[in-house]
């Protein structure tokens, strides 16, 4: 510890709102002048806190209740201040002095490192508190491309956790903001999930991290370096390293309270020993990145792990981590490195009467917190406790929407448009190729108006050469279609929207949940895309609908079934495995004999066959990985044209299937999805925001997704409009493209 004295100066502006006091501060260092980075401040017994930022600055807001508390000042190595919050002034200058009596003293004593550790383990049940209890947190993540911002994320959320009782572990988000820039961040996804945040707990997820468990324990040496200060209490310092082998370890120190044994603080990262064979990912991870063509590398992962007492426990108090990970794909031709940084504070400790929350507040395990629902506020967090932001968040937010917005070419194409005449048919095709030309669309396109086909068109670039015939792939437009499916056996008295999959699957193990609940997304049944090992099971393998349903759709669930909503294409496959139960037929037969074949879709069809009508898909301009996407079933196995989606037009507006009135059950709203400012029903989107147009007349659509095929079936049915968007070399703007085609044909 260096030899230093250091002061500390709050510059307090205190605001009373009502029942909460706010402290907002400033911590500087006498010594140099240079600010003091992540200080502990906090009340009520350490009960209430927060940390200086790397600027020295802080915030912290305390019930009104706590005015006659004291704030606590602490920070490793040196004697804690205590100041009275009622006596708080304007500036307050507060001095922390290094106590010199015992650092880095020579530890004379039988005890050893190890046997420190190993003290350390058996008193986890006295240190720690294992009966349930609340934690109310915060984190901030934010990566770095070449020293400017590519992501931003911020969350509050609240963590229930128990070694005594199930559910052991349980997180509830209560707001959060994230943004990235597609383009730089190429697609990855950045950020964190709940179970990377349980994990930062290392002493609660000891079997977590190769340190403190079996394997960690054989592969490092541990030394007993001296005695350092932790809150004016002396604790044991132990350094380690990983051992001279082929493995990936850890190199850092710990400092442990004396008198209890307590882990009290971790300041550890990947040991140069290993780094050679550190491997990112857990094996399934690793498996669908080499099946996708991506490769990571980490070059540093730092943490820095702090624990503070409450009462009679230790808890975890903040957490810092910094990782440089190398993201690299030759078939996408991209080649970078991102510095990370997450910040994650405790702001408060609940023990008394802690229960379990309800299955509708929590969110998955594996789910990534920055794919719930955001916002941007300049208000966001005035009623939180956080960690005073370093960099303007809303400015980096603004400046990385600037680089998303397909906007820019909207834009540009919208002055284009006013200098042309107002020939509809030239217009909608000037849009599409001005975004041919930028070979950003890639495709073919039909347009109709008022009942009738005004452009069908094919857009090629240097390595598509589409035509009207060319069939793609729909991805997840083929619910439209599963859908229908289900309607038309409600119609014949086969199943009713109440029923329960129980009826039809009686091994599933989820049998209470409904074709209702299915159809709208709200059965609670997880993703099998949102995880990585089924992802990989699924691109590399050929299954039935039965075996995808057994494997990959029968997890926990996520969710109360009924009580939120969750796009999930677990839903679909299940509903399309119920369709083959009820038919005894194969789901791409049914399909053929009640849509395709009625409909005279000649080049419409389920499943991976061989076909020269098919198109290529194209990822970033390689060639996609193949896989057989039959696999996924009615939640994305259709195959068709622009020519036969617009028979499928046409038969929702006649009636060819089934009665008007029947059909008009698919469009009814039954939950809301915000992610796309959009009500569900039953395999259809009924637009909300997303479309100007939306403010005078019902627009019901699906987008489709499958690898690099993307598409767009959009109908507004009170002007006989129907927008159909193929496109085979990946993502496109297709919300912007079909905003500007439908403000033409109004």
């Amino acid at each position: 510890m260096r030899k230093l004295v250091i002061s500390i100066l709050f510059f307090y502006a205190t605001i009373f709102y009502g029942q909460e006091i706010i402290i907002e501060g400033f911590v500087y260092n006498e010594a140099n002048k240079e600010t003091l980075s992540y200080a502990t401040i906090s009340v009520s017994n350490n009960n209430i806190g927060t940390l200086t930022n790397n600027k020295g600055e802080f915030k912290i807001i305390i019930p009104k209740v706590m005015e006659n508390d004291s704030l606590t000042v602490s920070y490793i190595g040196y004697k804690t201040k205590r100041i009275a919050v009622s006596k708080v002034k304007n500036p307050l200058i507060i001095y922390l002095r290094e106590n010199e009596t015992i650092l880095n003293e020579v530890v004379v004593s039988s005890l050893t490192a190890d046997s420190i550790i190993e003290k350390a383990l058996e008193n986890i049940p006295k240190n720690y508190n294992l009966e349930p209890y609340i934690s109310n947190g915060f984190y901030r993540v934010t990566s770095q491309k070449d020293k400017s911002y590519i992501h931003l994320s911020e969350a509050v959320f609240d963590i229930y956790q128990s070694k005594t009782s199930k559910p052991y572990q349980q997180f509830k988000l209560e707001k959060m903001r994230a943004i990235k820039d597609e383009r730089a961040s190429r697609g990855i996804d950045l950020g964190l999930n709940p179970n990377g945040i349980y994990e930062f707990d290392i002493v609660h997820n000891i079997e977590s991290i190769d340190l403190l468990n079996k394997k960690g324990l054989k592969l490092h040496n541990f030394k007993l370096v001296g005695t350092e200060l932790v809150n004016g209490n002396p604790a044991y310092k132990i350094s380690f390293d990983q051992k001279e082998t082929k493995e990936s370890g850890y190199k850092g120190y710990m400092l442990l309270d004396k008198k209890t044994f307590a882990f009290l603080y971790f300041n550890f990262g990947l040991s140069p020993k290993g780094m050679t064979f550190h491997k990112y990912g857990s094996g399934a991870e690793r498996t669908l990145m080499k099946v996708l063509g991506i490769r990571i590398t980490m070059q540093k992962n730092d943490f820095q792990i702090y624990y503070t007492k409450v009462g009679n426990h230790f808890y975890l108090n903040n957490v810092g981590n910094d990782a440089i990970l190398t993201f690299k794909s030759e078939r996408q031709h991209y080649n970078f490195k991102t510095d990370t940084r997450v910040d994650y504070l405790v702001t408060k400790i609940e023990t008394d009467n802690a229960q379990p929350f309800v299955d509708n507040e929590t969110l998955a395990d594996r789910k990534l917190v920055e794919r719930q629902h955001s916002i941007y506020d300049v208000n966001f967090w005035k009623d939180y406790t956080i960690i005073l932001p370093t960099t303007d968040f809303n400015a980096i937010a603004e400046q990385l929407e600037a680089n998303n917005k397909a906007n820019d070419y909207k834009n540009e194409i919208q002055n284009a448009l006013n200098k042309m005449p107002k020939d509809k048919v030239a217009r909608i095709d000037s849009i599409l190729s001005f975004y041919n030309k930028r070979k950003i669309f890639n495709g073919n396109a039909l347009i109709a108006y008022e009942g009738k086909v005004i452009l069908e068109k094919s857009y090629n670039n240097d390595f598509t050469q589409n035509n009207k015939n060319s069939q793609f792939r729909i991805g997840s437009t083929s619910k439209t279609f599963t859908a229908m499916l289900i309607l038309q056996l409600v119609n014949e008295n086969k199943l009713q929207f109440s029923d329960t999959i129980g009826k039809f699957l009686p091994n599933y193990p989820h049998k209470k949940i409904t074709i209702d609940q299915l159809l709208s997304h709200q059965s609670g049944i997880p993703n099998f895309f949102n995880n990585k090992e089924y992802t990989t099971k699924i691109l590399s393998n050929t299954y039935t609908i039965e075996e995808v349903v057994n494997l990959f759709c029968s997890d926990v669930l996520d969710f109360e079934p009924g009580s939120k909503f969750e796009y999930s294409n677990s839903n679909f496959t299940l509903l399309s495995l119920i369709v083959e139960q009820i038919t005894k037929a194969n789901f791409g037969e049914v399909l053929q004999q009640r849509i395709f074949t009625p409909l005279d879709m000649k080049d419409t069809y389920f499943g991976t066959k061989q076909n020269d009508n098919i198109v290529t898909g194209y990822l970033y301009d390689e060639i996609e990985p193949k896989y057989d996407f039959g696999n996924v079933g009615g939640a994305g196995g259709i195959v068709s044209t622009t020519q036969d989606l617009y028979k499928w037009s046409k038969a929702l507006e006649n009636g060819e299937l089934i009665s008007q009135q029947i059909l008009e059950t698919l469009f009814i709203p039954r939950a809301k999805y915000l992610d796309w400012d959009a009500d569900y029903g039953y395999g259809w989107m009924i637009d909300n925001y997303m479309f100007s147009e939306s403010k005078k007349h019902k627009i019901i659509y699906h987008p489709g997704t499958d690898l690099g095929f993307y598409s767009m079936f959009l109908k507004q049915p009170d002007g006989g409009i129907t927008v159909i968007l193929l496109n085979n070399t990946g993502e496109f703007p297709r919300f912007e493209m079909t905003e500007l085609i439908l403000n033409e044909v109004q």
